[in-house]
């Protein structure tokens, strides 16, 4: 299975980078300074007023630090924790309080607003867990260990790593201890903690004279020496297949399908946009959660959106992977494939309005290359209404790198796709009548990503 801890550290090489570039000292005064902007980064003071942040700028306890788009910041505390601010990020100092020991009085309380950050916690939080936290719009995340990266995917849905020791995230549904390598998807304040094993995708930040080797994602280097990134974006423009499967909100109507060569647009975390469906263009509304891998794959479900061709029409939980479709005309041999990641299923009664959210499905798939490439069998189980859908199909014919499938079992309908080298990777989108586990006859929906 393909190994996805790719910015874990090892804690002797952590430390001697941590020692080498940035040696524990107490500011002289101020929370923390800045290590280096790159773009647009200001800091709004507690009044409001607003200064540009440059290398050396000083932020005092209750000062937000904003990064426009293209924008990236770094962070030293005082009490030599380091954070990483992505473009378009709001990360608030609520209290910060270190005298330059661990004395007892120490805190240090964060609000990231927005966007995304990744952290490498100092002295405050080592002796009493309870100094140290941040808090989301959904979840509030306390330390157990020294790293983790956060990040929004959506106005109420944030995703969550631990790369070094462990954190708690926590919300009004529960808490959830995250070990070093783990991962977990928050999708509101009163939702269930979700383990995910895909990490939310930040690129390191890369000022001209970086030397910050402890925000990696790996020890392994470009051609230019630069530390490789934990996932490169994914990037707009043409040759993407798009699996999808969404319903349009006045008549019900469900629809899935592919589009085997089509203009997409993504934002800067990779998240899809737009995609051009023949002559339909299909626009993001209101984004639920959007995941990506290395820049080959992506994954994620619209909660709300619209389809364009002469007029338009608004649509409702469309579910989407997207990705370049791999030439498959020199593989040979029998590959396995095993589901590691996908949306929730949704269910929409068109009757009540009613929507009921389920699990990510898991399941695996026999695919045979050369000659006629074909899915020989695949097996997949859907988790929702606390019930579980089990969609088993054999002998599904591959084109281009794409695949639709109706079968007659369940009257479930597929379209998905293979891509990476090698075809690495796979994702599909499903249809399945919502009798199946107790509901309406109107479609559980969802997506399902594999890898080899």
């Amino acid at each position: 299975m393909r190994e996805f801890n790719k910015f874990r550290f090892r804690s002797q090489a952590l430390l001697m980078a941590l020692a080498a570039v940035f040696p524990l000292t107490t500011l002289a005064a101020g929370a923390a300074k800045v290590d280096f902007s790159v773009g647009t980064v200001n800091v709004v003071a507690v009044g409001g007023a607003t200064r540009p942040a440059s290398k050396g700028t000083e932020l005092q306890s209750g000062e937000t630090l904003v990064t426009g788009e293209g924008g990236r910041a770094q962070l030293r505390f005082s009490d030599g924790g380091m954070v990483s601010l992505q473009p378009g990020s709001e990360y608030r100092i609520d209290d910060y309080r270190f005298s330059g020991s661990q004395d007892g009085a120490e805190r240090g309380f964060f609000s990231l607003v927005k966007g995304g950050l990744r952290t490498i916690t100092g002295q405050i939080g080592r002796n009493d867990k309870a100094a140290y936290r941040v808090k989301t719009n959904v979840a509030t995340i306390g330390i157990r260990g020294t790293e983790f990266t956060v990040a929004y995917t959506g106005a109420d849905t944030i995703a969550v790593a631990t790369g070094e020791g462990a954190i708690e995230v926590c919300n009004s549904a529960g808490c959830a201890i995250l070990p070093s390598g783990s991962s977990a998807i928050v999708s509101g304040p009163d939702t269930r903690i979700e383990r995910s094993e895909v990490r939310p995708r930040l690129d390191p930040a890369q000022p001209e004279d970086t030397r910050l080797a402890v925000f990696s994602s790996s020890e392994s280097r470009q051609e230019d020496g630069q530390i490789t990134p934990v996932s490169m974006p994914l990037r707009s423009g043409t040759g993407y297949a798009v699996a999808f499967a969404y319903r349009i909100v006045e008549s019900g109507d469900h629809e899935i399908s592919r589009v085997a060569s089509s203009p997409v647009t993504f934002n800067d975390y990779s998240a899809m946009q737009s995609f051009v469906n023949d002559v339909d263009t299909l626009a993001i509304g209101t984004m639920a959660g959007s995941f990506s891998v290395d820049g080959v794959i992506g994954w994620g479900r619209w909660s709300s959106g619209t389809v364009t061709s002469t007029g338009a029409t608004a649509i409702a939980d469309l579910h989407y992977v997207v990705g370049t479709p791999t030439s498959l005309a020199g593989l040979t041999g029998t590959a396995n494939f095993s589901a590691f990641g996908g949306t929730n299923a949704t269910h929409r009664d068109d009757a009540t309005g009613i929507v009921t959210l389920g699990g990510v499905a898991t399941g695996s798939m026999t695919v045979s290359f050369g000659g006629a490439a074909q899915i020989d069998t695949l097996s997949l189980t859907v988790p929702i209404n606390g019930q579980e859908i089990n969609i088993n199909q054999t002998n599904i014919g591959v084109t281009d790198g794409t695949f639709n499938f109706i079968g007659s079992t369940m009257a479930a309908s597929l379209a998905g796709l293979f891509t990476g080298t090698n075809a690495s990777f796979a994702g599909l989108t499903y249809a399945i009548p919502g009798t199946s586990a107790g509901l309406s006859g109107d479609s559980v929906t969802g997506s399902v990503v594999f890898n080899r």
